[in-house]
């Protein structure tokens, strides 16, 4: 605990800046200049540590105080008894991992139910994997194969007390770094066509401190519009209003047919939402509709500076640009409530291109202090700015796969320690050096090998529920579940990887350790 207060406190002032910088894209400058530790932080942390160890050393000690001595003497007892808990707890693990994802998405409270489920089905996953690892000796004990390997194979079974854990706490690991990576990869990919969508314009036209509120003069946002290389164009007005204590954006807009393209209705009324949108309807956002349970057709009261007024939900549409929610109104409508003809951003659609188009406004409006984009430049910095927000998982992943490369170690440690006798007898009988390092290396490489293929279908699942019933909870958000190869090999060879990295030092030792103290003792 006095270790991991030590690393927390070191790795806060590290992922703080992280986070510090996501905000400042995202939302408004901050810094992060020191760390603040609270006295309630340590409480807590120590708490953890403390209760954490005398919880999970309570199960062991009980088992230990009830062993008669004649079978703590015995490792095949141990085993045995072992071999016989499997079932049971195999039944207990499917049973918590349906009860899990039944929690997830059918039980009432929002995100707190969510990852309730979702740690009751990572429980169980770890319940069934000291079964996994026992099938699959069976499964490897019908391959062909002599000498070292029907060894490794053998000492699957032999000592599945302790390598079952090791798997298990593998398993968590990689399934948690698939989950996240799956999540990641359904999130990215849907925002990316979502700006592809909605970027249609070829050019856009702001002022240079538009970050800070500022609109385009009058003057230049006519001049623009009316450029000869223009065939069209969409004009935007944002405005920030208080809804049920929450802020969101009403977006006043002209647009073009082309940009009307680019709006992917999740729920819409019989009519066409376009001609209710001309007729003053309002068109809301995904997670506006899911936060104030609205839908097509439904009634929404507005502040405006008149007194509220009462609009017509028209269509709600799938966006990403706030988790508050955005709502659309039809320019015309809006200068009746709002007494407001300032125009924030322009959208130019031309022919010519989007170079033909700068060159134009350029020469057309020389000194307007103007910052033109072009669509691909606007999808090229939003996508790295998604990739900067997720910084901190990548982190968090790797942290959590380092103590599960611990956790194997510490397993894989106390094995050798109790098979060092074995070990001298295997010396003794003629085993060299190198073939009792690679039975170690083939143990530790199957159990990371079962512990990647066990962990694909936890992780898969995990991120199901982080996509489907989470992130849909907290933000409102809804996207199409995409699982490509890439994660999946990658956990394969992870799982491996951290497997034969943890056995290095044990196979090391139990080589090249003199084995006649060992036989001496017998």
């Amino acid at each position: 605990t006095a270790a991991g207060l030590a690393l927390g406190i070191w790795l806060g002032h590290g992922l703080t800046a992280i986070v510090a910088a996501t905000v400042s894209e995202l939302y408004y400058q901050v810094t992060a200049d020191a760390v603040q530790i609270s006295a309630s932080s340590l409480a807590k942390a120590i708490a953890l540590g403390l209760g954490g160890t005398l919880v999970a050393a309570w199960l062991p000690a009980r088992q230990a105080a009830r062993t008669p001595p004649l079978t703590t003497l015995s490792r095949a007892a141990l085993e045995d008894s072992a071999r016989g808990r499997l079932p049971r707890l195999a039944l207990a693990g499917a049973l918590l991992v349906m009860g899990g994802l039944a929690i997830a998405f059918l039980l009432p409270g929002g995100v707190v139910t969510g990852f309730a489920g979702l740690f009751l089905m990572i429980i169980g996953a770890a319940l069934i994997t000291p079964l996994g690892l026992r099938l699959t000796h069976r499964l490897f004990d019908l391959l062909p194969g002599r000498g070292i390997w029907r060894m490794a194979v053998r000492d699957l079974d032999r000592h599945l007390s302790r390598l079952g854990t090791a798997a298990a706490a593998l398993m968590v690991a990689l399934s948690a770094s698939v989950g996240v990576a799956v999540m990641v990869d359904s999130m990215r990919g849907s925002v990316s066509d979502w700006l592809r969508a909605l970027l249609t314009a070829d050019l856009y036209v702001a002022a240079e401190g538009f970050a800070d509120g500022a609109s385009l003069p009058a003057h230049v946002a006519e001049t623009a519009k009316r450029l000869p290389a223009v065939d069209s164009y969409s004009s935007y007005r944002d405005r920030t209003l208080r809804l049920s204590g929450k802020r969101v954006e009403l977006v006043a807009a002209t647009l073009a047919p082309a940009s009307r393209a680019g709006f992917d209705f999740t729920a819409r009324g019989i009519a066409d939402p376009w001609a209710l949108f001309d007729r003053g309807q309002v068109l809301i956002s995904e997670p506006l509709a899911h936060r104030l349970d609205l839908g097509a057709g439904g009634r929404l009261r507005l502040p405006t500076p008149a007194g509220d007024a009462e609009f017509t939900v028209a269509a709600v549409f799938r966006d990403f640009a706030s988790e508050h929610g955005r709502l659309f109104l039809d320019r015309r409508a809006y200068q009746r409530y709002w007494p407001d003809p300032a125009v924030d951003t322009l959208a130019l659609f031309s022919a010519q291109g989007a170079a033909a188009l700068a060159r134009a406004a350029g020469a057309a409006l020389p000194d307007a202090g103007l910052v033109l984009t072009a669509a691909r430049e606007i999808h090229r910095e939003s996508m790295a700015v998604f990739d900067r927000t997720f910084r901190i998982t990548e982190v968090l992943r790797l942290l959590s796969l380092l103590v599960a490369f611990i956790g194997v170690l510490t397993a894989l440690m106390a094995v050798q320690l109790e098979r060092s006798k074995e070990y001298a007898v295997l010396r003794a009988l003629g085993l060299t050096r190198q073939q009792v390092g690679t039975l170690i290396l083939l143990e530790s490489g199957t159990l990371g090998l079962l512990a990647g293929v066990l962990a694909i279908p936890t992780g898969i699942a995990m991120a199901w529920v982080l996509t489907e019933a989470i992130q849909l909870r907290a933000f409102g958000w809804s996207m199409p579940f995409v699982v490509s190869a890439g994660p999946l090999w990658l956990t394969l060879g992870l799982g491996v990887l951290a497997a034969l990295l943890a056995s290095l030092y044990p196979a090391w030792r139990s080589a090249w350790h003199d084995p006649a103290p060992q036989l001496r003792e017998d």
